[in-house]
């Protein structure tokens, strides 16, 4: 009897999560897993879906059959059928963050733009807790029966996602390498190995040949280099204290959250101008049918495209600037309405886009054409563009080709016989 165990090693960078339901804080919209003792935890289900999926993918490619031979039957469609046991059992994982940081975790808050007004909807402001430490997600694996080459190359092509929020920058992660080794215990030598160890030291001791992955990390869907003009505020929302950037290691970032708002808004605004007021989703929680809930997802649909966060290098960040709103009526200063701000005055950020599937062709003119508009200054990103805040410029503007959605173009009328 054939034991294969299997050591994945893969890299996780900051903003990760794998959620739960609040409990204890009342506040918290979605929390994070955590094991006994208290660290941030990825249970093997959250990998599993990642590695069917890569898996099905493959048997796509090359005909083959690993999706069910590695992860088992699929669920069956009626009650009375059969199914198979996957023989691939994830036991479980163990993160270790990068040297010189910790396991902290970091309270984020995101709101709702409505779409009509092009401001904050009310009552859609939540928050969410995320791993601030990027570092080594472990996963331990054992397969019942000897892997062949073909299969564990396979297995090592995988580019595994973690957890929630892979459209807005969440969950990116890579597989660095894959360990592997076979076991037999009725025999002499592998009994002695099976009683010697136990848990993860079991599964170390055995596999011990690596499979480095030969294919490379994905390249990006879409990359732009751009500079802060003026200042540059997305922040968390807070109760109290100044308004700040959005900052991980005492670096300010702009979230993917920030620019997948951004980008639907206005490729929404540019069908509509194309081809009518009901060529876009007009609908808060999203419609499901028109191209923009197709392309950047909707409640019943994750998006096609994956924004990553921007950190701002070199960024300034001078003290934070004092405001008063002014009354309407007197003209003076409105009591009560002190507050403050400290945006990003400079710096430099890039700005990557993904494709998590198959993109329709005409979406990357469509972002080409948002990119343009930014850099014109037709729009702005983050808080107080109508204040002159959120101006951004592109090292290299896009001149893009007209947007085309073939689904929403009139059907030509017959031409009738002379």
């Amino acid at each position: 009897m054939t034991i294969t165990f299997l050591i994945a090693e893969i890299t996780v960078e900051p903003g990760w999560a794998v959620g739960a339901v609040p409990i204890d804080d009342p506040t918290l919209g979605r929390d994070l897993l955590h094991d006994v003792n208290g660290r941030p935890w990825v249970p093997g289900s959250a990998l599993a879906g990642s590695l069917r999926a890569h898996l099905r993918q493959h048997d796509t490619r090359h005909g083959t059959n690993l999706d069910t031979t590695l992860m088992g039957s699929r669920p069956p469609a009626h009650r009375g059928d059969t199914t198979d046991p996957s023989p691939l059992w994830i036991l479980g994982t163990r993160f270790t963050p990068d040297p010189g940081s910790d396991t902290s975790t970091e309270v984020v808050g995101q709101t709702a733009i409505d779409r009509h007004r092009g401001a904050a909807r009310a009552n859609s402001l939540r928050y969410s807790r995320t791993v601030a430490a990027g570092g080594t997600l472990t996963a331990y694996l054992r397969h019942d029966g000897p892997l062949t080459d073909d299969q564990l190359h396979a297995l090592a092509a995988w580019q595994p996602a973690i957890g929630r929020d892979r459209t807005t920058g969440g969950g990116q992660a890579r597989l660095r390498v894959l360990r592997y080794g076979s076991i037999d215990p009725t025999t002499p030598d592998g009994m002695r190995t099976w009683l010697a160890h136990t848990g993860p030291a079991l599964v170390e001791a055995v596999a011990t040949h690596p499979i480095t992955p030969a294919s490379p990390p994905a390249r990006p869907w879409l990359e732009a280099d751009l500079h802060i003009v003026d200042a540059l505020l997305v922040g968390d929302p807070r109760p109290t204290g100044a308004a700040t950037a959005r900052a991980r290691g005492n670096q300010p970032f702009v979230p993917g959250s920030a620019w997948k708002g951004l980008f639907r808004s206005r490729a929404e605004y540019i069908l509509r101008s194309r081809y009518g007021p009901d060529a876009a989703c007009g609908q808060q929680p999203g419609c499901g049918t028109c191209p923009t809930c197709d392309l950047f997802g909707h409640q019943g649909q994750r998006g096609r495209l994956a924004f990553r966060d921007s950190p701002i290098v070199d960024a300034q960040c001078p003290p934070a600037r004092t405001h008063v709103a002014i009354d309407r009526v007197t003209g003076g200063a409105r009591d009560g309405l002190l507050y403050e701000t400290a945006p990003v005055t400079a710096g430099r950020l890039r700005l990557r886009i993904d494709a998590l599937t198959d993109v329709p062709t005409w979406a990357h003119a469509a972002v080409e054409h948002v990119l343009r508009d930014l850099h014109d200054g037709l729009i702005g990103l983050g808080s107080r563009t109508t204040r002159g805040m959120g101006t951004l410029r592109l090292d290299t503007p896009p001149t893009p080709d007209p947007v085309t959605v073939p689904d929403l173009e009139p059907t030509p009328h017959p031409q009738g016989r002379a």
